[in-house]
C-alpha cells in the first residue's frame, strides 16, 4: 500500500501523539455516555492515498457504518469515522455492556450510539489540534451512513466538492472488559492544511 508522502519520524510521533490525547479525551467523554468504563487506544497512525481508504475497510464493496464530519474554519477538509459491519454490531455490544455477539441487526437506536461515537472520537482529535496548533476548527453536525466504503467515499467527496489528495489515518482500538474492537477515523485535510498543521506544530 501506498502510504502517501513520506514523513519524518518527528512529524508522525507528533501527529500520533494528538490521537492519543484525543482518544484519551473521546474515551473519557464515551464512558459517560454509556456509563461505563471505555477505554480507546491509538496504535497506530499513518498517511494514505484518499482513493485507498477504501482498502483499508477491505475493499470498496465492504459494507461499513461510517460517520462523517465536514471541517471548515483554519484547516478545511473531512473527517470520516468507518467501521467495518461486524465490528460495528460488536461496538454496539461493546458500548452497551452486552456479550459480543448479541447484536445482530443495527437499529436506529443503535445508528445514534454510532454515530454519537464517532462525533466523540472526531471532536477530541480536533480539540487537541486545536491546543496544540491554535488553530480554528469549525465542525458540521455528523451525517450516519451504512453503505459500502466504497461508495460511502465517493458521496462523501462529491457532496462535500473534497479536494483531498490524503488522509490522516488514525487507528483507534475500543476496549471494555467484555472485548476489544477496532475501527477507524480519517482526517482527510485539503492539500495545504496538512503542511499548517505541521508548520505549527514546529515538524515541518
Amino acid at each position: 500500500m501506498d502510504k502517501g508522502p513520506a514523513l519524518k519520524g518527528i512529524q508522525r510521533d507528533a501527529l500520533l501523539e494528538i490521537g492519543s490525547i484525543g482518544a484519551g479525551h473521546a474515551a473519557t467523554a464515551l464512558s459517560e455516555l454509556v456509563d461505563h468504563k471505555v477505554m480507546i487506544n491509538v496504535p497506530t497512525l499513518e498517511i494514505t492515498e484518499v482513493h485507498r481508504v477504501p482498502e483499508l475497510m477491505g475493499g470498496p464493496e465492504t459494507l461499513v457504518a461510517a460517520v462523517f464530519i465536514r471541517v471548515l474554519g483554519d484547516v478545511r477538509g473531512s473527517m470520516l469515522f468507518l467501521v467495518p459491519r461486524e465490528s460495528a454490531l460488536a461496538m454496539v455490544d461493546l458500548l452497551q455492556g452486552h456479550d459480543l455477539g448479541t447484536t445482530k441487526v443495527v437499529s436506529e437506536t443503535d445508528e445514534e450510539l454510532l454515530k454519537q461515537t464517532g462525533n466523540i472520537l472526531a471532536m477530541a482529535y480536533l480539540n487537541s489540534l486545536t491546543r496544540l496548533t491554535d488553530l480554528v476548527f469549525l465542525p458540521s453536525p455528523p451525517a450516519f451512513a451504512f453503505d459500502m466504503a466504497g461508495a460511502i467515499l465517493d458521496s462523501m467527496m462529491a457532496e462535500a466538492g473534497m479536494v483531498a489528495e490524503y488522509a490522516i489515518v488514525v487507528s483507534a482500538e475500543f476496549v471494555h472488559i467484555a472485548g476489544r474492537v477496532n475501527a477507524m477515523l480519517f482526517f482527510l485535510p485539503k492539500p495545504d492544511s496538512l503542511e499548517v498543521i505541521l508548520s505549527r506544530l514546529g515538524v515541518e
